[in-house]
Formats: structure tokens, sequence, C-alpha cells
């Protein structure tokens, strides 16, 4: 059985799920709106694409560039191809008068979260993630990925459909792994895969998330003094060992309040919580509701 780690888990419980993907070959320049509450995933190979989120400045991918928007922001794209001055673009060589690939190729992948929930831990990523560097280091199995998923999209076989969205689940994993080895500014659960000290602590709370480990403990399980640990906890995550902690345990009650018919006071003894109107006034502090409101607002 697999170890489980800080990445695996945030990824479950805001159940990022892939949904469709589709390759883009417009023999013109195109443009078009995308709604918010889609998140996605552009992979471009040929021409150029400028993307502008909902009051935000544009990003213009260059080829093998991709762009990730978990936060599913508002956008609008426009494909075009910046090697012609003409502003439809040729697909037949004049030499030859053989057809040649477009211009404009790119691979797009939708996915669906859990709104609140993905609201909550997403919001602390970037409103469009860039990467670059891939003609020199490829992603491994990238193109090979890609290629998975249209076949399944063209394929009548039975599973067709689960089949697209577990490939897409992979691919965000691969993107999401080499943006967390080029990038330094990472949001704290995406840099305690970088520091093996503090995702072992990280690790403990998640496996511990209803009982109680005081800094001195998860100290010691990352191999640190007190007061170095605390530090350097508070600098990768963004907040103290005991504010990670609480608010892990009502992530996972917001979780359960949703996917889950377990009563509240079972909900709030699962995380740690003595009591379940110690449970009730940490939780609307946090969400904003009490959990009987929030869940059944979320299920209306």
């Amino acid at each position: 059985m697999f170890e489980t780690d800080a990445f695996s888990e945030v990824l479950d419980i805001v159940h990022v799920r892939g949904e469709s993907a589709r390759v883009i070959t417009p023999e013109t320049p195109l443009a078009f709106a995308v709604p918010p509450g889609k998140p996605c995933v552009y992979i471009l190979q040929q021409g150029a694409l400028d993307i502008t989120p909902a009051g935000g400045a544009t990003v213009t991918l260059q080829e093998k560039q991709i762009a990730l928007m978990l936060q599913g922001t508002a956008h609008d794209v426009v494909f075009r191809d910046p090697a012609l001055k003409a502003r439809q673009a040729t697909l037949i060589d004049p030499e030859s008068g053989d057809r040649l690939r477009p211009a404009i190729h790119c691979f797009c992948g939708s996915f669906t979260v859990d709104g609140d929930l993905a609201e909550r831990v997403l919001q602390s990523l970037p409103q469009v993630i860039v990467l670059d560097g891939l003609a020199e280091d490829p992603i491994e199995w990238l193109d090979e990925m890609c290629g998975l998923v249209l076949r399944e999209l063209g394929a009548t076989q039975p599973g067709a459909s689960p089949m697209v969205s577990r490939l897409l689940d992979l691919l965000l994993v691969v993107i999401l792994r080499r943006w967390a080895q080029s990038d330094d500014s990472l949001p704290g659960w995406l840099a305690a895969a970088k520091d093996e000290r503090i995702a072992r602590a990280i690790a403990a709370i998640h496996s511990n998330s209803g009982g109680s480990l005081s800094n001195a403990e998860l100290a010691d399980i990352a191999g640190m003094s007190v007061s170095n640990f605390a530090d350097r906890f508070k600098q990768v995550m963004g907040q103290g060992p005991g504010a990670y902690l609480r608010g892990w345990r009502l992530d996972q009650a917001a979780e359960a309040l949703l996917h889950s018919s377990a009563s509240i006071e079972a909900i709030a003894d699962r995380v740690g919580y003595a009591s379940k109107e110690a449970f009730s006034r940490a939780f609307q502090a946090k969400f904003g509701q009490s959990p009987s409101a929030w869940r059944g607002a979320r299920h209306a």
C-alpha cells in the first residue's frame, strides 16, 4: 500500500476530476470565452495563445508551453499564428502544394472540482500557472497521455468516459509535479512536497487529525529542534502547526458533510472535537455557516 502525502490528499479533498478534452486546430485565428467554474489546462504545440482572466492581465503562451487554471476563473482565449502577418493561416506548402500541419495546435482539458472546498484550498494558486522549458526538458509521457485521451474520446468502446477522466487526472498530477519542481513561490500544500522534513510532519497531522500532536512531537517526527521546526513549518506552510491542524480538521469535516450521511456529532468526534458545540463554533468561524446550514445549502 502506498503512503499518502499532502499533495495527494489535497487533490483528493477538493475532488479534482478530469472531465473532457479536445484538440483545437483552427485554420484561422480563433477567439472565445470560457465561463467561470471551469478549471482547465492548455498544452500548446504550435502557434500562440493569449489568455486573459476576468479582471486580470493577459498571459501569452508560446509553443511548448502549458497553462493550468485550477481556480476555474472566467477567461478569454485567442489562438493565433504569430509567424504569419496575414490574418488567415495557410495550411498549404507554397512550393510542394502539400498540406501542412495546422499552424495552431493546442490540447485543451477541463476538470471538475467541489466548489466550496476547492475555492478555499486552491485560492492560494495563481490564476494562471505557466510551465515552459518543455522543448529542452519535456514532461515524461505527456504527449502519450494526451494521445491516449484523444484516442478514448474517439472510441466507441465501453468505459471510454471514465478512461478519459482518469487520464486527465494523471495529466494534472504530472503537470503539478513539474510546477512544484520549478517554482520557489509555491502555496503551502505544494511547498510541503519539496521539504521532506515538513512533509513528514504534515503526513503525521493528516493521519492523526482526530488526535492531538504537540509541536515537540511533530518536531521529533521531522527530525528538528522545536524552535527550528516551528519557524520552518510557518515559512513553508504560511501558518503555524496548530493553525494548520485546525484548518485541516475543518476541511475534512466539510468534505464529510458534503459527501457522507454521518451525523454532525459523529463528524465532530472524527475530527477531534470534544463537543458538537465546540465544533459548530469553529466551523462557523471558518465557513460562515453552521455545519447543518452549510450541509443543507450544498445538498439543496
